[in-house]
């Protein structure tokens, strides 16, 4: 991630103010009032990479769906969870109808999608987080460093997606899955059912994960959409949105 600058969400307030005050004059014009959104569009997108630390006190939007939860933003206390079963998987509700819709599709077309792991307690990922370092520990590992190990590929609890619901992991949760023709059906058509790759192998600079093939995330079909359009993580996403005055 970039080092912190002193260029943080007022400032983008402040320019995108100042923005708009040497437009005004077009203002009161259909094409004016377009170069004005526009031109905001382009200033918020050109302040969507966090900076380090940008994330504390992160004071999540008002769309569910765009909830934030990574290591350095815990899952909210008053997270609401609405219960739904996919092959034998507990998801969000919210992602029901989109969720089973691609997996008929893919199907459809001879690719074979299966949800592995979706919603988990804290409870379980606490669970998996110390299997992962006691094993890391067997293998010879200090505490700290099998600790460290550990939270490569799972994070703390309280800090995992799969606490939201709105996440889920497909098929065969391993590196190889990246080379599979289910994970190329995903990467095309993901988005249309409001799903995107949560941790992809040019973001993690900004998300602080290596590459994830199987790990899916709900964020809507027009959030899906516009992530895909403007190339941008969750991370990136939601900053996007609040420069652009988004609650």
């Amino acid at each position: 991630m970039k080092q912190s600058s002193e260029k943080g969400p007022a400032g983008m307030v402040i320019a995108l103010c100042v923005l708009v005050a040497v437009l005004c004059n077009f203002g009161g014009s259909v094409t004016g009032q377009r170069v004005i959104a526009d031109t905001a569009r382009e200033t918020a997108l050109a302040n969507a990479l966090p900076d380090q630390g940008v994330f504390q006190d992160y004071r999540q939007l008002s769309d569910p769906l765009l909830v934030l939860v990574n290591r350095e933003v815990p899952l909210p206390e008053d997270w609401g969870f609405l219960p739904f079963l996919v092959d034998d998987e507990v998801v969000d509700r919210r992602m029901a109808e989109d969720l089973s819709q691609m997996l008929c599709d893919a199907e459809a077309e001879g690719v074979w999608l299966w949800v592995a792991s979706g919603y988990r307690s804290r409870e379980r990922q606490q669970a998996l987080l110390d299997q992962a370092v006691q094993e890391n520990r067997e293998a010879g590992m200090g505490e700290e460093e099998a600790l460290a190990d550990a939270l490569k590929t799972l994070a703390m609890p309280g800090h995992s997606e799969h606490e939201t619901g709105l996440a889920v992991d497909f098929n065969d949760v391993n590196p190889g899955f990246a080379s599979t023709t289910a994970s190329s059906w995903l990467k095309d058509h993901a988005w249309e059912y409001g799903f995107v790759q949560r941790y992809e192998g040019d973001k993690t600079d900004v998300t602080g994960v290596e590459e994830e093939s199987w790990h899916y995330r709900y964020v809507g079909k027009d959030n899906a959409e516009e992530m895909k359009r403007l190339d941008l993580c969750l991370e990136e996403y939601v900053l996007y949105c609040k420069a652009l005055g988004n609650t």
